[in-house]
Formats: structure tokens, sequence, C-alpha cells
């Protein structure tokens, strides 16, 4: 069994192990230890980063594409360029998020989704993110407005089928329709159920909660906002303990007092960080067209264009976590924590992914000081190899 011990600045779930070794054998994290000068067993590799950070793979819940491709696109190489940018990012497992479309359309990319998992990526696809049909027409975003709908019996049917084997999000607006009702039903398949895309009141949103909603996307995005009298959804999610939300740290979907004010409020252990980048995410500014819209990317800003509103992002998830640091007052553990433990928790994966610890899976990011990737390592082992 090949043996390498990773040393450098270990970033550990409550501290900074400084001088730290990683020890992995074959696949998974045999220690963690103070640094050793010495290793003297035959056969023991050792890559010695310095003063650079080795934290725990990072995790994105919520992304549509990469580098021209979607996940709608329903290939398998579109998902593999997919996973090849992530893994430069850092990113060791992601799932692949849909958008709104006839549900022909999003199952067949579940489908293609569970195919891809099996193959050997650079970073891991762990499942599906599946955002739409099932929301607002109010809160659409760029969903289209022509697919969106309420679900019905036969669609939990067909998507629990396409989605088996696979860790599964489903965001949902509880106020459409019959919704509300299907939610304990997602719930029952293993399903992580999300309040998304909504115009829900306060009282709809923690009805829906009650009913097993356990995670908010992009909390404030897409969603009814904050009031005093009327708190609608924001309000529910800030007031409900049990709910995970999501947020977007790139300075556009969120102001950095919203961002402290979700800290603040939730705590650095109900925050996952995502990015719901799209296709444009390392292409550069130009006009891309995504679903039913051209998309126009100025800066590190998406937009329908012509009508200035959001369409997801071309955020990364290293430049989420310094974004957190700098705007937030967040440690560098808590930071990274919000993009690995925190989603590792969510999808129920937390005892062989999310943190450096005895027993994990050797699934690392290295990161200078300015959180640039130096390295990633997937179960053991770099995957600069794997990434043209």
């Amino acid at each position: 069994m090949i043996r390498t011990v990773f040393k450098g600045n270990i970033v550990l779930p409550d501290r900074i192990l400084h001088r730290g070794c990683v020890c992995v054998s074959g696949e998974r994290i045999s220690g963690v230890h103070e640094e050793r000068d010495l290793f003297r067993d035959e056969g023991v590799e050792i890559a010695d980063y310095g003063d650079a950070y080795i934290a725990p793979g990072l995790m994105d819940l919520h992304l549509h594409g990469a580098m021209g491709k979607d996940v709608m696109d329903c290939r398998e190489e579109s998902l593999r360029t997919i996973a090849e940018h992530q893994a430069k990012q850092g990113v060791t497992g992601f799932l692949g998020s849909t958008m709104s479309a006839p549900l022909e359309r999003v199952t067949d990319a579940v489908h293609t989704i569970r195919d891809a998992a099996e193959l050997p990526l650079p970073s891991q696809i762990l499942g599906v993110y599946i955002e739409g049909p099932f929301v607002s027409t109010q809160k659409k975003g760029a969903h289209s407005a022509s697919f969106i709908r309420g679900v019905t019996e036969e669609d939990r049917e067909r998507l629990t089928d396409a989605a088996e084997g696979l860790k599964a999000i489903i965001s949902l607006a509880p106020e459409i329709e019959e919704n509300m009702r299907f939610i304990p039903e997602f719930v029952k398949q293993c399903f992580v159920v999300a309040i998304g895309h909504t115009n829900a009141t306060y009282e709809q949103a923690k009805e829906s909660m009650a009913n097993g909603v356990s995670l908010a996307t992009h909390l404030y995005n897409a969603m009814s906002g904050f009031g005093h009298r009327e708190p609608g959804v924001v309000g529910a999610v800030l007031d409900s303990e049990d709910v995970m939300a999501e947020l977007i740290a790139d300075g556009v979907h969120v102001h950095p007092a919203a961002l402290r004010m979700a800290v603040a409020v939730k705590g650095p252990r109900k925050i996952c960080l995502v990015t719901d980048s799209m296709m444009a995410a390392g292409q550069g500014e130009g006009v891309y067209r995504w679903g039913d819209n051209d998309i126009e990317v100025k800066g590190n800003r998406a937009t329908v264009r012509g009508s200035g509103v959001l369409a997801g992002s071309v955020l990364t998830m290293n430049r989420a976590i310094k974004n957190m640091m700098d705007w937030t007052g967040v440690t560098l553990s808590q930071a990274v924590n919000m993009a690995s433990l925190n989603p590792a928790r969510i999808l129920g994966i937390e005892e062989d992914f999310g943190s450096i610890q005895n027993g994990k899976f050797a699934s690392l990011v290295v990161l200078d000081r300015e959180f640039r990737v130096l390295d990633t390592v997937l179960k053991g082992k770099s995957v600069k190899s794997r990434i043209p």
C-alpha cells in the first residue's frame, strides 16, 4: 500500500496545526501529527508544501457548469470538463445542478450524472441538485417561465428512480400547487429538500421546514425578503436553527453586511458556501447562451442580457473562502468548514469526507496564502496528471 506524508499548515475543523503532517495510506488518512522531520520507513513519499495550507478537499453542492459546458448538456464529456475545472479550484466533490426544463430533459441530465459519477474524474461527482421546474414564476431568476410548474406524483416517481444511488437535493417553492405535500415524500426517498426560488410567506416557509425542508437555496437570492411585519423566507431561514443556508459569497449576490448577518444569526456550522456557477465560469467576459437566455458576463457578474437579473455566477470555491474571511471575520477553519464539512453534513457523508481526520478519505486541497490552489489531492493522489 502506498504511504504518503503531506507536510504544511493543516486546516483542522477547529484550528490550524502549523507545520503538521497528514499521513495517508492508500485512499485514506492514517494519521495527523505534529511535524516529523524523519520518516525512516521505506516506501514513504513526502510532499512538503512548506508554509502553504493543507485543507480538506472543497465540496460544491450547487453548480451548473464551467468552461462553456453545462450539466443540462446531458453529456458525460461536459461533466468531465466541469470536473476538471472544479479540481483546478480545489473542489474534490460536487453536485451537478439542473435547470427548469421539460421533465424528460431533467431526468436525462440526472441519468447522465449517475453514469458520470462512476468515471475516474479528477473531481468526484457526488450527486445531483434538482433546481426547477418546481419553483415560483415570481422568483424565477434565470429559469424559463414556460417550464415552471408544480410537482406531480409521476414527477416524484421518475425523479426518485433517476436519482437512485446518488446523493440528491431537490429545491422547490412550497407555496406552488401541491409542492408542500410532496416535501415529506421526497424526504422519505432520502432527498435533501431545499426551499428556493420562492415567494412563500414566513408561515408557509416555516410549514415547509416542519414538513422536512433542511436547506435554503442561495439564501437572500430568489426568495421573499425580510420585512419587520412579514419576515418572508429570509426571516424563516434565519429563524430556524435546523435549516442549513447556502451563500454565494461573490460580493454580487449578497452584500458583505448581509453575509455577516447570516453568520451572526445562523452561526458558521449552518452555512454552506456554494458557487452556483454557470458555463461562463473560467471563460472570461462575453455573452453565453444558457437555457432560453443570453447571459452577459462582465467582471464577476453574470446577468440575463437586457434585464439585469442575476444568472448564476463565475465564482470559485477557493475565492469564496477568502471572501468570507475578508468580509465576515470568520476564521480560516470556519470558512473552510463552510466549503467542506458543512456540505458533507447536509449530504450525510461526513464520516468519509469534509475534514482532515483519521480514517476519512484523503481528499485535500493545498492553498497558498492568497488561497490560490497549488495542488488538489483526490483520495490520496494528486489530480494534476489527470487534468489536461
